[in-house]
Order: structure tokens, then sequence, then C-alpha cells
């Protein structure tokens, strides 16, 4: 059996902040950060990454998003006003519904299948081109929109009437949710999450403090984590 390291479920936990960061952000102002937008629908094409943090690019610099929306919404000494109600209403859906998707099965199978049809778009138009991302959001609305707790996206009404930006939107929750599965699949727990907030947000400012990466950090390793489960495909 594999042994993760909290760094693992904290890279994890970074992971899903930035996605339900960057849909708040395309809800409210139809832009978001690209680098960070990048690694999200990469994550969704990371097959048997070998780390952790490879499932991101293998780079701190992709998640410096996700660290700066952990940081605001999980620090209590973080001033009221840079917390958003909504992306902490959003990670805590998109773990609720990663289990409950996890539990029926079916859903994510038809996932994989719709997701392998991106893949296939994606080597020939580029990762971000709309026909991409168009497949990656039917992936999302046809097998996980419907099902419960639905996630509904607040936001201004014509950045979530465009297409293209309701596309990407989608996208970025299941993205999302791909981060929740490796959140878990890695000892990730939302009881864990009260216990070990400390060392969240210890991780998390660390990340921040030491970016880019430092290949010499002792406590920033993935010794352990020799192998993590593709998307939507169990063991």
């Amino acid at each position: 059996m594999t042994e993760y390291t909290q760094q693992d479920r904290s890279l994890a936990l970074i992971g899903i902040y930035q996605a339900a960061q960057l849909v708040h952000d395309l809800a409210t102002t139809g832009k978001t950060d690209e680098q960070a937008y990048h690694t999200c629908i990469q994550s969704l094409f990371c097959d048997n990454p070998a780390k952790t943090l490879d499932v991101y690019g293998g780079d701190i610099a992709n998640i410096q998003i996700g660290i700066h929306s952990l940081l605001n919404q999980m620090n209590a000494e973080e001033a009221t006003q840079s917390r958003t109600l909504e992306i902490t209403r959003y990670v805590l859906s998109l773990m609720i519904l990663e289990k409950k998707l996890m539990k029926l099965g079916k859903p994510m199978k038809n996932v994989t299948q719709v997701l392998e049809v991106a893949k296939s778009q994606q080597a020939h138009f580029g990762l971000e081109h709309d026909n991409v991302i168009a497949s990656i959001a039917r992936a999302y609305s046809e097998n996980i929109s419907q099902v419960n707790p639905r996630i509904i996206v607040n936001g201004q009404h014509g950045h979530l009437q465009n297409a293209r930006t309701a596309n990407k939107i989608r996208a970025l929750l299941l993205a999302g949710i791909r981060s929740a599965l490796l959140w878990d699949q890695v000892g990730g727990s939302r009881w864990g999450l009260i216990w070990s907030r400390k060392k969240y947000l210890a991780d998390a400012l660390h990340f921040k403090t030491n970016h880019p990466n430092d290949d010499n950090d002792t406590s920033d390793k993935d010794e352990h984590s020799d192998k993590v489960t593709s998307l939507f495909k169990q063991d």
C-alpha cells in the first residue's frame, strides 16, 4: 500500500482551491489567470503521475493561485474581506460531490469516455481550443451536473450566459473534482481538514514563500508518492 505524506494532501487541496477560485473569477469577472487555468485543464489529462505535484505540471509556480486562495479562505488571521464564501462553498461541494460520484460509479466511467475524445481533440487542436473545452464541459454537464449536491455557480448574468465562459466554468468544475479525487486518494478527508488545518496552512505558506519550487526542501518530497491513480480510474 502506498504511503502518502501531508504534503501530498496539501497539494491536492490546493488544486481544489485553485479550481474553485478560477470558477469564481470567471463567473464574476469573465477573466481568469491563464497559467492557473491551463494547469487545471491539463490536470484532466495527466495519467499515472509519478508524484502528486506532477498532476499540476510538476511546478509549484502552476498552483500559486490555489495557494493564495487556500490561505485567504482557511487562515483565521486573514481579514474577513479577503474571504469569499462562494469559494469555500465550491470547495466543500466538490469534495462531497466527488464522494457521491465514486459511489455511483457510472457517471465517472462516462466522463472517462468523453475525456478520451477530448484528449484526441487536444492532440489535434491544442489544450485550450474551444472544441476541447466544449467536450470537457459536456462530460461535466451530461454526467455530473444533475447529481446532488448540484453545484450552483453564482456570478454576473452576462458572464454566466456566455457560452465560452460557461464551458470554461464546467471544465474547471471537472478539474476541481479531479483534484478532490486526488485528495481522497492521498488520504484527505473533511474531518482531517478540521484537525490538520494548521498543517495545511503551514504547507501553503511554505509553498508560497519558496516559490519557485525549491528542490532542496526535504519537507516537500514525495518519496512515498510513487503512484497516483489516473483520473476516474480505480485500481
